[in-house]
């Protein structure tokens, strides 16, 4: 028996694990998370991840030469190729997102951070968001990358776009239950 998930149904199930790990830590921690994974995103569309990988194979030798032995070399290194490339962006990306995660583990400890319920509901958002657009660039690179090749189909453009309304309802309805939760909560404080 083979187990064969489509695009769609792959996207669906990555939503729902960044929507628990959402839960999990709780918004605070989510929203660090999302900052740096919305900018590890922007850095990397901007061709960051180009940029970077033409410093480190192209500029750091000619600098590493030059301190060393005190030497202008006579000729550059050849441009990164295209492995070098997707290489340098996906260990740039992952970085980035692990050190969001981190750094929101350090600023908020799980007491403050998923202190209520509420405060877990509404990590639910930034976790959807945050996988969103994670998921987004991935299957982008994927798709458009030479060097690579996927054995599972990448989700399209339109089907990532035709999820947008799904998650601003997942939103709306987190946000409506974080804050009856949050009502809840603070009613039982005062008895």
């Amino acid at each position: 028996m083979a187990l064969l998930l489509s695009a769609p149904q792959c996207f669906f199930l990555a939503m729902i694990a960044f929507g628990l790990v959402g839960f999990i830590r709780g918004w605070r921690r989510e929203v660090i998370s999302l900052a740096f994974s919305l900018a590890a995103v922007l850095f990397l569309i901007l061709n960051g991840g180009a940029g970077l990988a033409r410093f480190i194979f192209v500029r750091l030798p000619v600098i590493f030469e030059e301190v060393f032995s005190g030497t202008t070399p006579a000729t550059t290194p050849a441009n990164p190729t295209p492995f070098q490339i997707l290489l340098t962006t996906l260990i740039t990306f992952a970085v980035i997102v692990a050190a969001g995660y981190l750094i929101g583990n350090r600023a908020f400890p799980a007491k403050v951070s998923a202190a209520t319920p509420a405060d877990r509901i509404l990590g639910v958002i930034p976790g959807l968001v945050t996988g969103y657009f994670v998921i987004t660039y991935i299957t982008n690179l994927f798709a458009s990358s030479p060097v690579i090749t996927v054995g599972v189909n990448t989700p399209t453009q339109t089907l990532l776009s035709d999820y947008v309304p799904l998650l601003f309802i997942v939103a709306v309805v987190a946000v409506v239950v974080g804050l009856l939760a949050s009502r809840a909560n603070k009613g039982g404080a005062k008895k």
